[in-house]
């Protein structure tokens, strides 16, 4: 066929051919082993003999890591550098996570007990506070940071106080550790630094709390904000309520001398110190002695002024309510260098059957009335 179409003779293509072997067996004879083994496959090195799985067992957990079975694909891989895996089906998360901004050189560390952001470092300070009190090897609550108040905020009888999201261990199902091109992580998310956390009902939380759920926290790291996301899908078919808050703590450099301006002059707002309901008659909140204040309706921007510093926190959706907390006096939690602002609904909001509840916060670190992240350009 190819004499026909191209009009070579066979004695040509015999030629072509012999001279194509003879080129080739030279090749094998310069570059010995080496072309040997990509013109002809080089023995498998696998045995044929099927491997036995009698006596495996599953690999030691280790502290400070969260082990996640891979059923998944989006789930993460990355591995602490000198950590050995010895079971591919069981990759191992770094905890805390960190997740980093390298335009603006922020951080946010991130725990899965609790799903607990400890800490948004601009290039000089830390927004947020963790307590000296606090305990970090996952026995309890994360004194600090953002701690979560769900499905249930203050005290109760069925479970614990503040409810029990922030004693139990999230999974992180999506990840992007670095921002823009020094991205690194498994995500399909866009080109920020974020962690999505999710919680389902287990045994443990339907004994408390006898609804089916997903809890879904999304921490979006970028252009000198910091954006937590958290939704509540109801997984059931009859409605449940819930009430929750982000229990933020602010670091300050003094209590005394630090500032909550916002929209509270009017407002009514719950006293937990004395227990009474009173109406604020001012608009600018200053902290002289222990304070717990719930104050109902306070959708809109708050400030937070700690001399030339100062924290912009802008409830975006779904919480309707805001908490003061300071224990005034305190010496021991630190009481000195943070104020509790937290985003929350204190009255209970209702999802339906298969529906979701949202609510966003954007917290927006300003220093000498710039971003804070700016203050360490040249």
């Amino acid at each position: 066929r190819l004499e026909r179409c191209v009009g070579w003779s066979s004695e040509s293509l015999r030629e072509i051919g012999s001279n194509a072997m003879l080129a080739v067996a030279l090749l094998v004879a310069m570059c010995g082993t080496a072309v040997r083994g990509f013109v002809t496959p080089m023995p498998s090195l696998r045995s044929h003999t099927p491997l036995s799985t009698a006596g495996l067992r599953a690999s030691a957990p280790r502290r400070g890591l969260l082990s996640l079975h891979a059923s998944s694909p989006f789930l993460p891989t990355e591995m602490e550098s000198d950590s050995t895996n010895t079971d591919p089906d069981h990759p191992v998360l770094k905890d805390p996570l960190t997740l980093t901004d390298r335009f603006t050189n922020e951080k946010v560390t991130m725990y899965s007990h609790g799903a607990c952001v400890t800490s948004y470092k601009t290039p000089d300070y830390d927004v947020f506070f963790v307590r000296p009190d606090a305990v970090l090897d996952g026995s309890k609550p994360i004194s600090g940071g953002v701690p979560f108040c769900f499905p249930q905020f203050g005290p109760g009888e069925a479970m614990q106080q503040h409810g029990f999201a922030r004693n139990v261990n999230w999974t992180c199902v999506d990840w992007r550790e670095e921002a823009a091109g020094g991205s690194r992580g498994f995500s399909f998310t866009r080109a920020t630094a974020k962690a999505i956390y999710e919680l389902f009902d287990t045994k443990y939380t339907y004994d408390m709390w006898p609804n089916k759920f997903q809890a879904r926290y999304e921490v979006d790291l970028s252009a000198g904000m910091l954006k937590l996301d958290f939704r509540v899908k109801n997984l059931g078919a009859k409605a449940f309520s819930f009430t929750g808050a982000l229990h933020t703590y602010y670091a300050v450099r003094d209590i005394d001398t630090a500032e909550i301006r916002g929209d509270f002059k009017g407002k009514k707002y719950l006293d937990k110190v004395s227990g009474e309901v009173k109406t604020e008659d001012r608009d600018t909140i200053t902290i002289k002695e222990a304070t717990d204040s719930v104050y109902y309706g306070m959708e809109g921007d708050v400030e937070l002024v700690d001399g030339e510093r100062s924290v912009l926190i802008t409830p975006a959706a779904g919480w309707k309510d805001l908490v003061i907390w300071n224990p005034y006096g305190e010496e021991q939690m630190g009481y000195k260098n943070f104020v509790c602002i937290e985003n929350a609904c204190a009255e209970p909001a209702e999802v339906a059957g298969g529906d979701t509840w949202s609510s966003e916060v954007e917290i927006r670190p300003y220093c000498n009335d710039a971003p804070a992240f700016m203050q360490s350009m040249e």
